[in-house]
């Protein structure tokens, strides 16, 4: 009875001690709306019971009938909901905004550009950046016409009248060409097998990473360690992460022959010629690794390029098997996308200054990611207060921006804002809108570091699979439902059909 009694003083001085160091927090939190307050447990009735398709849902419901800025609790944690474009503005582009809440831990990449911490992450990234330069970019789009002309050519097998599911293709495709640009392997001579499941494996193993930040009562990580799910994740990542380990060794191998040709060509200095070059992302963190005031460690080095896989490999991947549903959704649309790229492009390679001239081809990929983003959330946590817009957001407060929501509002999009039509990003409608009322990538200086490169190579395999192949699929868009998670999920396949065009030039 005496020990009882002492947790119970104990708990409760605790309790009181612990509201009355928050007490600022608490105070700016009563000044947000927020109508989903339950003592302890805050908002999490909201998500229990619910899977993840029925989770988007219902809070897609919800979120167009409440206010904005929104309040509401994680358990202890406060979670503030914007969807103003000039509020998350704001909030992206502030240097005391650029942390990641500790849910991102939960994807066991915190040393990579995805959820490494503040300071650590300004560091890298900085120095990561000259791999995604104008000059690098532009070396890659000879490489990417020719792993594209190898997937077109690979199609041939699937034209028929029977549906076939695209995306396993465009993750293998995506993958071989991200390791083929940024990193400097090739891994095309890999069976088709051990590229697919490394792509489907990590999918599942995000997704569940994903799951466990709306059940709270997994974030302790030593609850979590105890669980059939922690064993599985463990599995997986031993998976995950030997596609990288494997890129690892390919360049070791790479730069002990570079080292033993150096060797052979020192006794003729004459023909040594420094010809100094923009490094891709594989050869500067190569280059900063070897400098100890950077703090990359092995595990560090790995997770930069398990980062660069996922994140270029997953988004890609998806993104393309979206766009060419909508392409065979919206038949007159592929028509006039096709009628683009026969009068910039008509036959060979596509080059770095074509890419500029597909101005259609990027209207309808953005319809596309509106409709059917890539992301459906991103959360930031300020570490400072952050006034926007007349609203103080406390630090240590969680900053959630719903891509998903901002992109279909229709105080933003009009009235026929669940309407696919390219035609939203015509240049003058552009310019009536918020810059960051559609922010695919995210924005502001965390954006996604690859995105100039998504856009290049998305446009260049659109280009050669377009120019080939007509398009069809019967799945509506109305057919479509999203699964919260990392990267959207769709509650379908992407079953489209292949028609070769006799038109072509």
């Amino acid at each position: 009875m005496i020990v009882l009694v002492f947790i119970t003083v104990f708990a409760i001085v605790y309790y009181i001690n612990f509201r009355r160091s928050r007490k600022r927090l608490y105070e700016l939190a009563d000044r947000i709306p927020g109508p989903f307050d339950y003592p302890l447990i805050g908002s999490i009735l909201l998500t229990i019971g619910k899977d993840p398709l029925e989770l988007v849902s219902y809070l897609m419901q919800l979120m167009h009938h409440l206010p904005s800025p929104m309040r509401a609790w994680l358990g202890p944690y406060l979670l503030v909901v914007v969807d103003r474009p000039e509020m998350v503005q704001d909030i992206l582009s502030s240097p005391d905004c650029v942390q990641k809440p500790f849910m991102y831990d939960f994807f066991r990449l915190s040393k990579g550009l995805f959820g490494a911490p503040a300071d650590m992450w300004k560091r890298h990234r900085k120095l990561l950046n000259t791999s995604f330069s104008p000059a690098v970019l532009k070396s890659f789009v000879p490489k990417l016409n020719f792993k594209a002309e190898q997937f077109v050519h690979e199609l041939n097998d699937y034209v028929s009248d029977e549906c076939f599911d695209a995306h396993p293709l465009l993750a293998r495709y995506t993958l071989v060409s991200i390791a083929y640009t940024t990193l400097g392997a090739d891994l095309s001579v890999e069976k088709r097998e051990v590229l697919e499941e490394y792509s489907s494996n990590a999918i599942r193993l995000f997704t569940a990473s994903f799951e466990r930040i709306y059940k709270a009562w997994l974030h302790p990580e030593f609850i979590y360690r105890l669980t059939p799910a922690y064993k599985v994740e463990q599995h997986r990542m031993q998976l995950f992460k030997q596609m990288s380990r494997k890129i690892i060794n390919i360049r070791h191998a790479i730069a002990s022959a570079n080292t033993a040709n150096d060797d052979r060509q020192d006794s003729d200095p004459e023909d040594k010629q420094e010809q100094p070059k923009a490094k891709i992302f594989m050869e500067r963190l190569e280059e900063i690794s070897r400098d100890p005031n950077n703090n990359i460690d092995e595990d560090g080095f790995q997770q930069h390029i398990d980062t660069l896989m996922f994140g270029g490999n997953d988004t890609s991947a998806q993104a393309l098997s979206n766009t060419l549903l909508t392409l065979g959704m919206y038949p007159d649309w592929q028509e006039k996308v096709y009628q683009e790229i026969m009068e910039v492009a008509p036959s060979g390679p596509i080059s770095y200054e074509d890419l500029s001239k597909l101005t259609y081809m990027e209207m309808f990929l953005k319809e596309t990611m509106r409709l059917i983003p890539i992301t459906g959330l991103i959360a930031r946590v300020p570490v400072k207060e952050l006034e926007t817009r007349g609203v103080t957001i406390p630090s240590g407060a969680i900053v959630l921006i719903p891509f998903l929501k901002i992109h279909r509002d229709k105080t933003i999009w009009g009235p026929d804002a669940e309407v696919f039509n390219p035609e939203n990003f015509l240049p003058d409608r552009c310019a009536q809108r918020h810059p960051y009322a559609f922010i695919p990538f995210s924005q502001g200086p965390r954006n996604c570091v690859g995105m100039k490169y998504g856009w290049i190579s998305m446009k260049i395999l659109l280009c050669h699979v377009v120019r080939q192949y007509r398009v069809a699929t019967d799945i509506k868009l109305a057919d479509i439902k999203l699964s919260l998670s990392l990267v959207m999920k769709l509650n379908k396949k992407h079953l489209i059909r292949l028609e070769p065009r006799i038109d072509v030039r």
